[in-house]
């Protein structure tokens, strides 16, 4: 991936977490202030951080083996969960403020991330279709 295409990336990954993070934040603390913690920047934070670094991660395995396998994906996918889990079980132990909250919280963006990503993982896919079927009839073409 070139620089170009990884600050791009980088950038998208930080607008749309500012996004959500400032929506659901702003929804905590204007409707439901009882349910608003002081950690609260701590989760979209993580999770930016875990963007951030399966898009690297990614990127390193397509540069060495040339493509993105969805079992790669999956393997990052349970790594990010299993970190969450982890996260979740620091703040239960050392924090413990509204647990329930923050658990709640860290679910949903959870599932907002999980959708993006698993979107941007079918558009990957289908652009890679294409390009194999571009590649193929041209081999047959010739």
């Amino acid at each position: 991936m070139s620089n170009r295409l990884e600050l791009r990336l980088i950038g998208l990954i930080t607008l749309v977490n500012v996004a959500v993070g400032v929506v659901v934040g702003g929804l905590l603390y204007d409707f439901a202030p009882e349910h608003y913690f002081k950690w609260y920047p701590s989760i979209p934070l993580f999770y930016w951080l875990m963007a951030i670094a399966m898009a690297f991660f990614l990127n390193l395995v397509k540069q060495k083996k040339g493509d993105v396998t969805v079992t790669t994906y999956m393997i990052v996918r349970f790594c990010k969960f299993t970190l969450a889990l982890v996260f979740l079980w620091l703040y239960a132990a050392f924090v413990g403020e509204q647990l329930r909250t923050f658990g709640f919280t860290m679910m949903l963006f959870y599932f907002i991330y999980l959708g993006m990503e698993t979107y941007t993982l079918y558009l990957y896919e289908k652009k890679r279709m294409n390009r194999e079927k571009r590649e193929k009839n041209e081999l047959e073409n010739k």
